[in-house]
C-alpha cells in the first residue's frame, strides 16, 4: 500500500508520517523543500525523538520524497496511483497543494481508480472539507467528478511535535501521546480503518471542538496574552503561575460550552485540561511564542479557537470573559515577521479595532462578545 502525504513539515513526519508507517504503508512526501526531500531520500528514512520514552529515537522507513515544485508530473502520477492521501501543510495553504491535487485526481478519474481517501489532518474545523472546496474552486474537476475520485473526512488532529536544531542538525521531538479522530461515515467506505491507531467516530465535530476550543485556544491564549507581557518563548509564560492560572480559567470556559453541546463530563473536560497544561510544560521542550501565535487572522475566524467558543458561550449564557481578552490581545498581536499580524495591525491602525474585529470575526457591534473584547482591548497590557 501507498500512502501520499503533502508536507514533510515536522506535524507530516512526527504525526501522521509515524501513523501511516505504523499502519503499514510506503510513505511519499511531496513537499517544495527540496533540501529535506534530498535527505529523506538519501536513507529512504528519517528519525525523530520520542520526548517521554527518555527521547528514544524511532526511525520511520520506507518512505520517499517527491518535489511538488520540481517534478510536478511525478507527484501527479504519485496522487494518482495512492492508496491513501493526507496533508499536514496549514490550513492557509491548503489552496496552493488543490491545482496539484485536483490534477492527480483527474488522472485517477481516467484510469477509472478506485475512490480514495483524501484526509487533512490541519487544525482547522471541517478541514478535509476546507480541502474539498479549494479544489473545486481549481475548476479542473465537478463537484460529481470530485466525489467520484476521493471521499473527504473531517479529523481532528492532536499531538505535540517541536523541530529544533541541536549541535547543528535539526532535530523532531514527538510526545508520546496522539490523538486522530477521522468522520467515519465520510470515509471511502465506512468498514473499512485506512489508518491504525485513529478513532473512527461517528460525530467528529465533538472532538474537533473539544481539541480545537480546549487545547489550541489555551496554548495561543497563552501565546497571545504572553507576547503582550513580553514574553518570548512558551516555557516562560507558562511558568508564571498568574498567567497559568488565567490561561485555565480560558480553557474551562470553552470547556464549558463543550459539556453543555456535547455531553462531556466535566471531570473527564478538568483532566484533559490538566493534561493540556502538563503537555504545554513538558521538562526539556523550548517552544517559541512566535510559532503559537503564528496566523493571527486566521484565528480571528468565527469558527476558530476563540471566537467559536466565546460566541456560543454567549448564547449559553456562560462566562467568556477570558476568552474575549485573548481575541483582543490578538488584535494586539505584533510580529514584523509573520505577514498576517502585519497585515492585522495596518488594519487596526487604519480602521480600528472595531471595525477590524467585524471585518475578520463577523462579530457585531451590537453583540455582547463584541463589546467585551473592546474592553478588553482598551485595559489590555
Amino acid at each position: 500500500m501507498k500512502a501520499v502525504h503533502f508536507g514533510a513539515g515536522s506535524i507530516g513526519r512526527g504525526f501522521v508520517g509515524d501513523l501511516l508507517h505504523d499502519s503499514g504503508y510506503e510513505v511519499v512526501f511531496l513537499d517544495i523543500n527540496d533540501d529535506l526531500l534530498a535527505a529523506i531520500n538519501a536513507t529512504h528514512s528519517y528519525e525523530f525523538r520520542l520526548i517521554e520514552d527518555g527521547y528514544r529515537v524511532k526511525t520511520i522507513d520506507n518512505v520517499r520524497g517527491v518535489s511538488s515544485r520540481l517534478a510536478p508530473k511525478q507527484a501527479i502520477e504519485e496522487i494518482a496511483t495512492a492508496d491513501l492521501i493526507t496533508t499536514s501543510v496549514w490550513a492557509d495553504n491548503l489552496r496552493h497543494i488543490a491545482p496539484l491535487l485536483a490534477a492527480g485526481l483527474a488522472a485517477r478519474n481516467s484510469r477509472k481508480a478506485k475512490r480514495v481517501n483524501v484526509i487533512a489532518a490541519e487544525n482547522a474545523m471541517r478541514n478535509s472539507e476546507l480541502l474539498r472546496a479549494e479544489i473545486l474552486n481549481t475548476g479542473v474537476l465537478t463537484e460529481t467528478d470530485l466525489d467520484t475520485s476521493a471521499a473527504f473526512p473531517n479529523t481532528a488532529v492532536d499531538r505535540l511535535v517541536l523541530e529544533s536544531e541541536k549541535n547543528g542538525h535539526h532535530v523532531l521531538d514527538v510526545g508520546r501521546d496522539h490523538e486522530l479522530v477521522i468522520d467515519k461515515m465520510a470515509l471511502a467506505d465506512p468498514n473499512i480503518e485506512p489508518i491504525a491507531g485513529a478513532i473512527y467516530s461517528d460525530d467528529v465535530i465533538a472532538y474537533i471542538e473539544r481539541k480545537l476550543y480546549i487545547i489550541n485556544s489555551g496554548h495561543s491564549w497563552a501565546g497571545y496574552v504572553g507576547h503582550l507581557r513580553g514574553f518570548e518563548i512558551m516555557q516562560d509564560v507558562l511558568g508564571d503561575g498568574e498567567l497559568r492560572g488565567e490561561m485555565r480559567e480560558a480553557m474551562r470556559e470553552s470547556a464549558a460550552v463543550i459539556h453543555e453541546r456535547y455531553g462531556f463530563d466535566t471531570d473527564s473536560l478538568d483532566k484533559y485540561i490538566d493534561f493540556a497544561i502538563n503537555r504545554f510544560r513538558t521538562p526539556g521542550v523550548t517552544d517559541t511564542v512566535s510559532r503559537v501565535c503564528r496566523s493571527p487572522i486566521r484565528k480571528l475566524g468565527s469558527d476558530e479557537r476563540f471566537v467559536g467558543p466565546a460566541s456560543k458561550a454567549v448564547e449559553l449564557g456562560i462566562p467568556y470573559a477570558r476568552l474575549a481578552r485573548g481575541i483582543a490581545a490578538i488584535l494586539k498581536y505584533d510580529d514584523p515577521e509573520d505577514p498576517q499580524s502585519v497585515e492585522l495591525l495596518a488594519e487596526v491602525a487604519s480602521a480600528g479595532p472595531a471595525v477590524t474585529l467585524t471585518h475578520r470575526s463577523g462579530l457585531t457591534p451590537d453583540s455582547l462578545l463584541h463589546r467585551a473584547v473592546l474592553d478588553a482591548y482598551e485595559s489590555a497590557e
